[in-house]
């Protein structure tokens, strides 16, 4: 497996600069899991505002109800036995 350097700051500033996917963070090597779930609640609550943005009119090329449901997968999948 290839391990990649990523900006830590900036994957929990804005995630989706850093990974294509949430699924992409889980396969992350050498990060914590309390890393990979910081992450990934930064991206829940950004696709939340996308979501409310695109209620309100905005358009947005990507589906964010989508990316919120992958999200939300990722999140679970971090539980212990998941």
């Amino acid at each position: 497996m290839t391990v990649v350097a990523i900006d830590l700051d900036k994957a929990k500033l804005d995630p989706a600069s850093v990974f294509l996917a949430p699924k992409d963070v889980l396969h992350t090597t050498g990060l914590s899991v309390d890393d990979k779930r910081s992450i990934l609640v930064r991206w829940e609550a950004d696709a939340e505002a996308l979501l409310r943005a695109t209620g309100e009119g905005m358009n947005e090329n990507r589906s964010p109800a989508e990316l919120l449901r992958a999200v939300h997968e990722a999140i679970e999948s971090l539980e212990p036995g998941n």
